[in-house]
């Protein structure tokens, strides 16, 4: 007889065994809700019966189980089972491979093709049977076991074989699908059946067992993917921030895949005076900024690299006049950072007609006097526009500074205007500090401490309120770019105007700065009718500066044009603007400082200023 198996050899388990012979009957054990009886008996495949131990001529004891048997194939009709073999089959307790061949063989001459009946009895043995299309799925068992707990055992594993062999979509199967899944199947049944007890499992609960799922292992794959997702999106940022620093290095004449600055210092240390060379690094590379970009650009705010320029013998004071005289001694520094400038200027070569603008100042505003209750109000614009005027994206954030000097004055009301009378269409979000009473800024616009606090902190500036606005509202843009590049026989001819939108707020240092073809020469083919152009010839950029756009100026709108070789219009974009404003775009502003105590009004000072982080037109 031929025979077919996934494995070279059964798997046995020894059997709970006795050295006593004969057939002693003893109490029922409970499997499940059935009980079976006990009886000296050998298990065969699935089955127990007596036996005479070859290996040590005693009788062996086991208990009686329900046991597995295996899947036989069958010819179309019945009759023809004596050539069937075995598919794949299952043992749970010890047994000769002879005698388990020769109950797999007798089976199929036992099986009557006129019987109705699923149960054969033969050899001391039991049969417990079910047709499965082409196949038959046999359980092996002695007679003295429980037919209902062998009927319902049967019925499970056939689910299964069924199940795993369909893939779970039903239906019929064939010698095929068994063998395809065959170790599947002998692993559902081991799931089934232990050491020949049956399990009390359902087919759901051996569905879940096989399926293996970890609830930790799920946690540990979903905490892999984040770290996953969070590393490209760092990625992300890094590509994105290296890419932003390129735009900048090429847009301030210097090499953005160099891996040293060096080229930008040499050129500057060749315009510079003998003395440049002891500077420090971050000096020269401040300076060659400035020195070709417009003063417009450079942004209010000083810091202490400027005073690397400045000339020894002077204000050799102490520290507390130094710091006295702080606000004295900025206009006098600024003076002595334009000198090497200047200098240069005059000894640089000067481009094709450049009206190069006069740098006076470094910030067009006075430094206010500062009082014991100093607010500082920041707000800073991102916006990008299209070649048609629409906003691409938009984005301002702002915020307030409160900075007291008298520990007399620590506690205040700062009255500003209350959320709820900014226009809806802005979404203008606000977010005060956590020692900041909320109840008062969301009803009356009130920056107060909560209850039970004790002051504003002094001698040091506290963030007390933030705001921010996105969106795509043309309605707050301060100031529209219109570029019109055109192109005939090879001669481009651009148009460029701006026209002031908000005519509530005064822009200065406004500067726009057009792109131009490498290596290209612009021919102004009329002036601007405001402010001044300069060309710069490192970065291949045209900058139109205007030092104030206001209504009080009459400088609300202006326009430029001028011709350059070349007929691709694409190169003229991205257009960069900038400016600089005391009047925010939120429209918050400090109504009045008090003191709760008496109402009485508290003298202070403001300092305002808008700056574009980021103004394009793509």
């Amino acid at each position: 007889m031929s025979y077919r198996s996934t494995s070279s050899a059964f798997r046995s388990f020894s059997p709970h065994q006795s050295s006593q012979k004969g057939a002693n009957r003893t109490p029922t054990r409970s499997i499940g809700s059935s009980s079976i009886w006990s009886s000296d008996v050998l298990a065969v495949v699935s089955s127990t019966c007596p036996h005479s131990n070859r290996r040590n001529g005693t009788m062996a004891r086991a208990h009686p189980r329900p046991q597995l048997g295996s899947l036989i194939p069958k010819e179309p009709r019945l009759c023809t089972l004596t050539n069937g073999a075995p598919l794949l089959s299952r043992q749970f307790l010890g047994l000769p491979r002879s005698r388990l061949e020769s109950l797999l063989a007798s089976f199929p001459r036992l099986v009557s093709p006129t019987s109705e009946h699923t149960v054969l009895e033969a050899s001391g043995v039991r049969f417990v049977y079910t047709p499965l299309e082409d196949l038959y799925v046999l359980l092996i068992t002695n007679t003295q076991s429980n037919i209902l707990l062998d009927l319902s055992t049967l019925s499970l594993v056939t689910r299964i074989a069924t199940e795993l062999g369909s893939g779970g979509r039903g239906g019929a199967i064939g010698e095929m699908d068994v063998m395809r899944v065959s170790f599947e199947i002998l692993s559902a049944w081991d799931e089934v059946i232990s050491l020949g007890w049956r399990e009390n499992v359902s087919l759901q609960q051996v569905r879940s067992i096989l399926e293996m799922e970890s609830h930790e292992e799920k946690i540990q794959e979903i905490i892999a993917r984040n770290k996953e997702h969070e590393a490209k999106e760092e990625l992300k940022r890094r590509a994105k921030q290296l890419e932003l620093q390129r735009r900048e290095m090429t847009r301030r004449g210097q090499n953005p895949y160099s891996t040293n600055s060096s080229s930008g210092f040499t050129s500057q240390n060749n315009s510079y005076t003998p003395s440049a060379p002891s500077y420090d690094a971050p000096a020269p590379q401040r300076s060659y900024n400035e020195e070709h970009a417009p003063a417009p650009t450079t942004k209010p705010f000083k810091t202490k690299g400027m005073q690397l320029g400045a000339k020894g013998g002077k204000n050799n004071t102490g520290l507390a006049q130094a710091l006295d005289g702080l606000d004295a001694e900025e206009p006098l520094l600024m003076q002595r950072h334009e000198e090497p400038q200047e200098q240069h200027y005059s000894s640089a070569p000067s481009p094709a007609p450049v009206a190069a603008p006069a740098l006076t100042d470094v910030s067009p505003f006075e430094v206010p006097e500062q009082q014991d209750v100093h607010l500082v109000v920041r707000e800073s614009l991102t916006l990008e526009l299209n070649r048609d005027g629409g906003v691409d994206s938009l984005s301002l954030k702002g915020d307030l500074d409160l900075r007291i000097a008298d520990p007399a004055k620590a506690v205040l009301v700062i009255a500003l205007p209350p959320p709820s009378s900014y226009d809806k269409a802005i979404d203008l979000q606000f977010k005060t500090h956590p020692n900041v009473d909320k109840n008062a800024w969301a009803q009356r616009g009130e920056i107060k401490l909560k209850e039970g606090k004790k002051g504003f902190p002094v001698g040091q500036g506290l963030g007390v309120l933030k705001w921010r606005m996105t969106g795509t509202d043309e309605s707050v843009i301060p100031i529209s770019i219109n570029c019109w590049p055109s192109s005939d026989n090879g001669i481009c001819t651009v148009n460029l105007e701006y026209e002031l939108e908000n005519t509530s707020i005064s822009l200065h240092n406004v500067l726009v700065s057009i792109a131009l073809p490498p290596g290209s020469q612009p021919a102004l083919s009329e002036a601007p009718s405001n402010g001044s152009y300069s060309l710069n010839p490192e970065t291949s950029r045209l900058d139109w500066v205007i030092d104030e756009v206001s209504v009080a100026a009459g400088t609300t709108s202006g326009s430029l044009e001028f011709e350059v070789d070349g007929d691709d219009v694409d190169a003229f974009f991205p257009v960069v603007v900038d400016f600089v404003s005391q009047k925010g775009l939120s429209g918050v502003e400090i109504l009045s400082v008090t003191n709760p105590a008496d109402q009485s009004q508290v003298d202070f000072s403001i300092d305002s200023l808008l700056a574009v982080d980021k103004y394009e037109v793509v």
